[in-house]
């Protein structure tokens, strides 16, 4: 694995990734910002997955391909599946799509920017995955000033540029939906 890579197994573009970019750029989004200790923990428990210290909880990644992940994304079971048959996509794989993806897109109500996915893997069967990396780089980029920015930006964080027609909202209310649902899940697994 590289030291940063914005390739995924699933289609999503990691280089606009709101984690990623809070990581690179220190900017923290309201998406970023569902992700505190306590949040992180209880998803952590209602996935099954554990964390080794306080450096796991952290808002920091590189890309689902690097060596530095998310630990949200850490325990992503496609990530898993496309590690464990070598796939660098799911599409490379027979199964697709299967019962893991199909159920992942399931969450698409609440996170929209994983709506693409299918399409953008579509599109690297048919370009290749370094021609779809160049356009998924100049498509979040701002159009005023050229610097990037993340699927639930409302603004250029260089030039306050208004981004809102170039990418998705992430509503308060959609923000205290997820972070109730994650603790709610959380418990019903003890």
């Amino acid at each position: 694995m590289k030291e940063s890579n914005y390739d995924s197994y699933c289609g999503l573009y990691c280089g606009a990734c709101d984690i990623l970019r809070c990581y690179e750029k220190g900017h923290e989004s309201k998406f970023a910002s569902l992700w505190t200790e306590p949040t992180l923990k209880a998803f952590l428990k209602s996935q099954g997955a554990t964390y080794s210290g306080d450096d796991d909880l952290k808002l920091k990644c590189q890309g689902c391909k690097s060596d530095d992940v998310f630990i949200v994304c850490r325990s992503c079971k496609i990530r898993e599946c496309a590690l464990s048959k070598n796939f660098e996509h799911c599409s490379d794989c027979s199964d697709f799509p299967c019962e893991i993806y199909n159920d992942w897109k399931k969450v698409q109500i609440f996170l929209p920017h994983i709506n693409g996915t299918q399409g953008n893997l579509d599109v690297i069967g048919k370009v290749g995955v370094d021609k779809w990396l160049s356009d998924q780089e100049n498509q979040w980029k701002c159009p005023k000033c050229n610097t990037n920015f993340s699927w639930y930006s409302s603004n250029c964080n260089n030039c306050g540029y208004d981004l809102k027609k170039y990418t998705f909202k992430f509503s308060k209310l959609r923000l205290l939906f997820m972070k109730t649902s994650i603790r709610l899940t959380s418990f019903r697994e003890k």
